[in-house]
């Protein structure tokens, strides 16, 4: 059987006393339905921050764990490099593999300098450049640009290819001046950084977003 619909109460027929009682009746409903409200809210957000930040963590312990796997697998791949690549041997470190779709970019962070040493190697190129190639401007020419100084910095990236040319001669001044620029080569490392991509249907490469920064 149905409940039959509570009746509204005609309050000015109520006595004093009948009114207050229904007056504090009504009162005690909005509080009780404050607090409902509130109970709810606040078991929500309990429920809610309890869950994102489980979840949070549980990610962040993941991405940890990735990101030094992916270092120690870069790494390697880096060891080995060195193995072969003077590039890599005497540079940055800074290289990129590929397979597929997918393309993971190894960067190290740092500055690279040659010291009070370079300028004694220089002197050597050069006399051995000015024996060599007296008559061939253009040879020299190209040779004496692998040394240029940007705000008195020789770039690694070029002193590279000099290094590519070392067995190429076998004059005393050469040798010894190409021996004095890589002893006089050091990389102040600060950090590294790993980058991944993929390539979508358009054949473009989209980073793959990770923030490996402060983990």
């Amino acid at each position: 059987m149905e409940s039959e619909e509570k009746k509204p109460i005609d309050l000015s027929q109520l006595s004093p006393e009948e009114l207050q009682a229904e007056l504090d009746r009504r009162n005690a409903d909005i509080i009780a339905g404050k607090q409902r409200q509130r109970k709810a809210y606040e078991d929500l957000k309990e429920q809610t921050i309890i869950s994102l930040c489980t979840g949070a963590l549980t990610i962040n312990e993941t991405l940890k764990a990735f990101k030094l796997k992916a270092f120690e697998d870069m790494q390697t791949i880096y060891e080995m490099l060195k193995e072969y690549s003077s590039r890599h041997a005497d540079g940055k470190g800074n290289f990129r593999i590929e397979h597929g779709k997918y393309r993971v970019s190894y960067k190290r962070q740092g500055k690279p300098t040659f010291d009070e040493r370079s300028h004694q190697a220089e002197k050597h190129i050069i006399d051995f450049v000015n024996s060599k190639f007296e008559n061939d401007v253009d040879t020299k020419d190209l040779v004496m640009s692998l040394l240029e100084r940007k705000k008195g910095e020789l770039d690694i990236n070029l002193v590279q290819k000099l290094y590519a040319m070392e067995d190429r001669f076998q004059d005393e001044n050469w040798k010894r001046g190409i021996e004095l620029l890589k002893e006089s080569y050091s990389f102040s490392h600060s950090k590294d950084y790993i980058g991944f991509e993929v390539k979508n249907d358009k054949g473009e490469w989209l980073p793959i977003n990770l923030q490996f920064s402060n983990i």
